[in-house]
């Protein structure tokens, strides 16, 4: 009888331990999707000012996928050669000066992020990333989602600069469409912190920061403001993860 009860906890401990493994991976693989739209909006940010700050900014979100992507190595090294493509050429791409740039760098970044998010779509489906628990799955859909935002209009604020710019066409634009599902997104992560005084805390200092940033999101053909959006999205960014 004892054998068999220290059978079934061994099994059971092995079950809880293989679960959190997963729940771990789920999470990473979002996590360094959203990092993927991050070089994005660090590029861009780049490209406009030229500066040691944004430079560095682009150095260490290269670095931050590269940890996740080292992370996941055992999942799919598929996944880990084409983040370092994508990501090598980022950081190739981005001491250009005015008169180097090459006018398609946009457009080739732009394949090498698609590649990427192919081999993506097979991690997360690999990792069970559709089974994460509420809480897991909406903070990492939050940061998800305003990686994209934020990427997506600095892609559009960079071509009103006369930089690297926006290659998509308009109908291709999801920045009312993301930023609905950040609205969802939020009001979720509002309803399951509702009992834990401190996250809810965070949640809401969150939504107000949103609402500052959202009409000018939803603006992007009226007025272009990227590096008030890129300092916003930065803030967003950390008060997701510390929820």
């Amino acid at each position: 009888m004892l054998k068999k009860l220290m059978v079934g906890l061994g099994m059971l401990t092995f079950s809880l331990l293989a679960s959190a493994v997963e729940t771990k991976q789920a999470k990473t693989a979002i996590y360094l999707e959203a990092v993927s739209y991050r070089v994005v909006t660090e590029f861009n940010v780049h490209a406009m000012q030229k500066d040691k700050v944004s430079k560095q900014s682009l150095f260490d979100t290269l670095a931050l996928g590269d940890g996740y992507s080292n992370e996941l190595a055992e999942v799919s090294q598929p996944l880990k050669q084409s983040w370092q493509k994508y990501r090598s050429f980022a950081w190739q791409k981005h001491s250009q000066t005015d008169g180097d740039i090459d006018t398609y760098v946009f457009n080739d970044m732009r394949i090498l992020h698609r590649e990427f998010l192919k081999v993506m779509k097979d991690v997360k489906q690999a990792v069970n990333a559709d089974l994460l628990n509420p809480a897991d799955a909406q903070q990492s859909n939050a940061l998800l989602l305003i990686e994209q935002l934020g990427s997506e209009y600095l892609e559009i604020s960079a071509a009103t600069f006369g930089t690297f710019g926006f290659a998509g066409s308009q109908e291709a634009i999801q920045i009312e469409k993301r930023a609905q599902a950040f609205d969802n997104t939020l009001d979720a992560l509002a309803k399951l912190t509702i009992d834990d005084k401190e996250k809810s805390k965070k949640v809401k200092k969150l939504a107000l920061r949103w609402k500052f940033i959202k009409g000018t999101l939803l603006a992007y053909n009226e007025r272009s403001a990227p590096f008030a959006v890129a300092k916003t999205v930065a803030f967003i960014r950390k008060q997701i993860r510390d929820i």
